[in-house]
Order: structure tokens, then C-alpha cells, then sequence
């Protein structure tokens, strides 16, 4: 976006994919991941929903930038892999999110007090930091001590 060559970014048609990232577009065919230079703007009006562009991707055969059957990706048709890489994907996707405690205790904590507390650690972390800069001051003044 901070090129000297563009001028002008133009939207052509606005639309959601199944998926929120989009990556696997690289290892997707051509078709999927271009669009038509002759392709005409299509407006749409306020106050309607962005539509949700429905098409499954077909993936170029493997080697693929990254396992995708790893990631449950919605947007992508079968990848016709056995179902074994299916099954320990499910297994290495995050298996740690079951034992991590912290998480589900942020998700029963109301917003008013997950407030109060972020307000209390950013009080704390600017006292902490402004005694870490009258110490550092301090030992910018001490004399030199001469060895003999």
C-alpha cells in the first residue's frame, strides 16, 4: 500500500470467504486466486450483509506450502487424503487448549471485571516502570570507583 507505483486501490466486489484466513489460496488452483482484469464493479448497497462467497477451493496436488488438512478448513473441497492424516490432525491441532486452565477461566469472567483487572495490572506495570527509570537514573550518576 506504501508503493509509489499504486495509485489507487479499487474494490470490485465485496465478499466473506467460508474461512477466516485465507492463506491456502497459494496452493490453490489458479482459477480461485485471480480474478478477471476486465471484471466490472459490483456495488453494493448500505445496509445489506456482506454475502458469503459459498465456493469450495480445489487444492493443487501435494506438496503444499503447509498441511492443510490440519487446519478444518470449510473453504477448501476434500483433499482426498486417507483417513488417517484426518485423524492426527485432530489430535496436533491444539491438543493443549483442553488442560489450559487460564483460558477457560477468562471465558467466565464478565467483561466489567476483566475491566477492573486490566486496569489494575496497567496501574501496577506504570509504577514498575517508573521505578525502573529512577533506578537506572541512580546508576547513571554513581562515581567511578578507582581500583588501586
Amino acid at each position: 500500500m506504501y508503493d509509489p507505483t499504486i495509485s489507487k486501490i479499487e474494490v470490485l466486489r465485496l465478499e466473506k470467504r467460508l474461512d477466516d484466513e485465507l492463506l491456502y489460496l497459494r496452493d490453490a488452483l489458479p482459477e480461485y486466486s485471480t480474478f478477471d482484469p476486465k471484471m466490472e464493479a459490483e456495488p453494493l448497497s448500505e445496509g445489506t450483509p456482506i454475502p458469503i462467497n459459498p465456493i469450495k477451493v480445489k487444492l493443487k496436488p501435494r506438496p503444499w506450502l503447509e498441511r492443510w488438512e490440519r487446519k478444518n478448513l470449510k473453504g477448501v473441497e476434500d483433499l482426498g487424503l486417507p483417513e488417517r492424516f484426518y485423524k492426527r490432525a485432530e489430535e496436533l491441532s491444539t491438543p493443549w487448549e483442553k488442560y489450559d486452565l487460564m483460558k477457560q477461566y477468562m471465558k467466565t469472567i464478565p467483561e466489567e471485571e476483566q475491566n477492573q483487572i486490566f486496569a489494575e495490572i496497567q496501574s501496577e506495570l506504570q509504577n514498575i516502570e517508573i521505578t525502573r527509570r529512577k533506578l537506572k537514573r541512580k546508576r547513571t550518576f554513581l562515581k567511578p570507583t578507582r581500583l588501586a
